[in-house]
């Protein structure tokens, strides 16, 4: 019942966004009664706040689908870039987004929130582990990461008004070139550091 209220609650967020996520649509997308709704989700915003864990799950498969699809670019790093960039165009990453913003003006939202996505950052560092482990041990690396996902963010917020496919390119291939000295310079004085000692 949990998992059939959960997925219509992200089926709602994608098609209808926060405003039209109500318990009321979501118990009757999921055909249960409000009685078990509010067994499983006492709140509005412990329904939306637990439907991060799907929305993070969703994304994660959309990182995989886009390496799977550009598998022949040999470039590790824009790999990695491109990767984060198509989940952050996905629908199930903007209405995530949708969900932060909403939080600001929504108290209870943002406390429900700031708990389901520490949970979900587990999650999010594993892929972010497996999409940059060439330069795991930079000490770059988690600034590198941090910037690339504030990087995706604010790219999927921009094109939700605004989409071109070659402006999109030109930035993400912009990131790609900034990143690669990051990592890669830092990454090389932390080989000298360990081989003078």
């Amino acid at each position: 019942m949990r998992h059939r209220l959960l997925d219509a609650a992200v089926e709602c967020l994608i098609e209808r966004g926060v405003a039209g996520t109500t318990t009321l649509a979501v118990q009757r997308r999921a055909g249960t009664s409000r009685g078990a709704l509010l067994h499983h989700f006492p709140t509005h915003a412990d329904l939306l706040a637990a439907s991060v864990t799907e929305l993070v799950k969703r994304n994660e498969q959309a990182v995989t689908a886009s390496r799977a699809g550009i598998a022949g670019l040999h470039d590790p790093l824009r790999t990695a870039i491109n990767a984060l960039a198509y989940a952050g165009r996905q629908p199930s990453y903007l209405a995530e987004l949708e969900l932060w913003a909403v939080s600001r003006t929504d108290r209870p939202l943002k406390q429900a929130l700031i708990s389901a996505e520490r949970a979900a950052k587990r999650e999010i560092d594993r892929v972010s582990a497996d999409l940059f482990a060439k330069w795991a041990d930079s000490d770059a690396y988690d600034d590198a990461v941090a910037l690339t996902q504030h990087f995706v963010r604010g790219l999927a917020i921009s094109e939700n008004l605004r989409s071109s496919a070659a402006r999109r390119e030109r930035l993400i291939s912009a990131w790609t070139d900034a990143m690669r000295p990051m990592l890669e310079r830092r990454a090389r004085r932390k080989v000298r550091k360990v081989s003078a000692e």
